[in-house]
């Protein structure tokens, strides 16, 4: 506004908030968890904005990747909240298709009775990198790499070491918000 202050509308209008989601959020890096939240093979975290639900799965030692989370068969919520993969696999409830936790198709129940399908069908990939000990998310396959999109913050930050840091704890706050 005139004085220089963000407006009360971009923070309670529902306009406002289905604009972000249409232009902003599908497009940019986020926080979608920190590194030790997911320390062992097959665990998740579910990060969830707007209308959209994407897992964070650690796939290996060195390897975070994310999916949207909806299973391919009849887009049912693969997880919710945090976890762990039992059996190192991602396992749909409602019809029991099972993903590599790399998100490639391992098992599809039944698969005789679907006809041709494609030998590479996998869960559909969302963007992870990681820097600080913090896993980021960005819906955009063609968003410019995570480095890049935080440059200078990396040089700044750099001597605080955030890699090494750890949860002390959480706390949730509600706000009369949009979001």
């Amino acid at each position: 506004g005139e004085d220089g202050l963000v407006p009360k509308q971009r923070y309670v209008s529902r306009e406002f908030a289905d604009l972000e989601m249409e232009r902003l959020w599908p497009r940019v890096w986020q926080v979608a968890c920190r590194s030790e939240e997911i320390a062992q093979v097959g665990d998740y975290v579910e990060y969830v904005i707007g209308d959209q639900s994407i897992l964070v799965v650690r796939s290996d030692a060195d390897t975070v990747g994310a999916f949207y989370n909806t299973c391919l068969h009849r887009g049912t919520r693969l997880a919710d909240g945090c976890g762990s993969f039992t059996g190192c696999e991602i396992r749909c409830r409602y019809h029991a298709w099972r993903y590599h936790l790399d998100g490639r198709v391992k098992e599809i129940v039944d698969r005789h009775e679907f006809g041709a399908v494609p030998e590479n069908l996998r869960l559909h990939q969302v963007r992870a990198e990681q820097w600080g000990g913090f896993v980021f998310v960005n819906m955009d396959p063609d968003a410019t790499p995570l480095a890049e999109f935080l440059r200078p913050i990396p040089d700044w930050l750099g001597a605080y070491r955030l890699e090494e840091m750890r949860f002390y704890s959480h706390k949730t706050t509600v706000l009369p918000a949009n979001w």
